[in-house]
């Protein structure tokens, strides 16, 4: 079935955590997302590589759309970018409020991103169903090979390919090389994030 290094590796690191301070119950503002902007990045850029850095907004009660704006949706761009390298994130401890407003943001700006809750993991934000159902069979296996999901689908491995190395892009799945497979070329298996 999956080599060794798959096995090893199943399970993506969980970075520190970055926990909004309880004093900072409400969340306003472009000025206020970009403080909070500059820190989550110091935070990121300071854990190691290959590691999904939970984003806690436990103690948060209300954040508007401009705050989130400005934090979230500029701190997904730069993932996506690449200029984070391999640093991935996920939100956690989001109210019903904090929720509702980051998903309209992401919404707004055509982007995605992970939310782990009570119920187990959902993604937040817009992303097309044949891109969905492959980041389903991700995060209920794990760690996959574009050769299993493509499988799992009934779709051809290269269409499973891109789209999976869409999802990389997007930070929303782990792209980790094992190595060479016979008769040339490289093996890569993607990891989710939760």
């Amino acid at each position: 079935m999956r080599g060794g290094a798959i096995e090893e590796r199943a399970v993506m690191g969980e970075g520190r955590p970055f926990i909004f301070p309880a004093q900072q119950t409400i969340l306003s503002g472009r000025p206020k997302g970009a403080e909070l902007l500059e820190g989550l990045m110091e935070h990121i850029m300071e854990g190691e590589d290959q590691v999904a850095t939970p984003l806690d907004f436990s103690h948060v009660s209300f954040m508007d759309v401009s705050c989130a704006d400005e934090m979230l949706n500029k701190l997904l761009l730069r993932l996506r970018s690449g200029e984070m390298e391999k640093r991935y994130v996920y939100l956690r401890g989001l109210n019903t409020s904090v929720l509702e407003t980051i998903e309209a943001v992401l919404h707004l700006r055509d982007l995605s991103v992970l939310v782990q809750d009570g119920e187990g993991v959902k993604l937040l934000g817009m992303l097309k169903r044949p891109m969905r159902e492959v980041l389903e069979v991700l995060l209920e296996q794990k760690c996959v090979t574009s050769g299993e999901v493509s499988t799992a689908l009934g779709k051809n491995v290269n269409i499973v390919c891109n789209r999976l190395n869409a999802l990389q892009r997007m930070g929303l799945v782990c792209r980790l090389r094992d190595g060479s497979v016979e008769g040339g070329g490289r093996q890569y298996y993607y990891v989710s994030l939760l």
